[in-house]
């Protein structure tokens, strides 16, 4: 691996680390997936810094579970 290459892993793997909150015992998981990010980036031959590519890695943050809508109807006249 090339010194470039291997440096560019590495600081990526320490922001992945950072954005997911600095958890322990995840630094495999974190040079996987900065891996796998660098190579998607020379396989498009992306921008310099990648950006159009990574926010394809970028985790999905998780949206609120939506309440589910009764049977009922809260305009619906009783009576």
């Amino acid at each position: 691996m090339s010194d470039r290459r291997h440096e560019w892993i590495s600081k990526r793997a320490y922001a992945i680390w950072e954005e997911q909150g600095r958890p322990d015992g995840r630094d495999d998981d974190h040079w996987r997936q900065a891996v796998a990010e660098r190579d998607a980036l020379e396989r498009t031959k992306a921008s310099s810094d990648g950006r159009e590519v990574l926010v394809k890695f970028r985790p999905k943050p998780q949206q609120p579970e939506v309440p589910r809508v009764g049977w009922f109807s809260r305009t619906a006249r009783v009576g």
